[in-house]
């Protein structure tokens, strides 16, 4: 019933989520050139989920709830957490990278259509921070190094929209063009190299790769 996420903590290995019929989050894994089945995480969901990794034993999922703040469940490397609430009152799909061990950085919309933004350093959670923005989808990170981050979203003029975290600030939004009709997908594959995706007004799959100014 949503898009899928997708993540990968080690080489040969990924693990894709989705929201089922029942509203639970569902799991598949890909490991030594075999899926596995499908298992259900639980939950009572009403959007897409999305999953980082910050190491090779761990996993962390999140999705809104249905009090639409964001919930939470993670994998230790030998079981899944309970769900967690993480609060706030958000509208579209999150999002979540992380950029490096111990650090998970997640963003969605809130109910001003601005882009809200939480963060987990090794110990404990921020409090959500509003990053600004008029968005009529929910965004896409992205993450090319340590202490590096890159947000996009499609805003009221339906243009591609840009903001990056540097190690101590936000940039200031900038427009990167186009006309899109979907919520974006980031990833980076190495330093200074991040690749984007988005459906265009045809319902084709557009592709741009973007070298990040330092």
């Amino acid at each position: 019933m949503s898009d899928p996420a997708a993540v990968s903590r080690r080489p040969g290995r990924m693990d894709v989520f989705a929201r089922g019929l029942d509203s639970a989050i569902w799991h598949r894994s890909f490991d030594s050139g075999a899926w596995s089945g499908w298992e259900s995480l639980g939950g009572a969901l009403i959007s897409g989920p999305a999953a980082s990794s910050w190491s090779s034993n761990r996993l962390d999922v999140f999705a809104l709830g249905i009090d639409s703040a964001l919930w939470h469940k993670s994998w230790d490397g030998r079981q899944w957490s309970s769900w967690e609430s993480l609060g706030g009152f958000l509208t579209s799909d999150p999002s979540a990278v992380s950029w490096g061990p111990g650090r998970i950085d997640v963003f969605a919309r809130g109910s001003d259509f601005a882009i809200w933004h939480k963060s987990f350093d090794s110990t404990a959670w921020s409090s959500w921070e509003s990053v600004g923005g008029v968005s009529i989808s929910g965004p896409a990170s992205s993450s090319w190094g340590v202490g590096r981050l890159d947000l996009f979203w499609v805003a009221t003029d339906h243009e591609l929209w840009h903001q990056s975290w540097a190690g101590s600030h936000w940039s200031d939004w900038e427009s990167i063009g186009g006309a899109f009709t979907s919520k974006p997908a980031a990833v980076s594959c190495c330093s200074d190299r991040i690749d984007l995706f988005e459906r265009d007004p045809n319902n084709e799959l557009m592709h741009g790769f973007y070298i990040p100014a330092r």
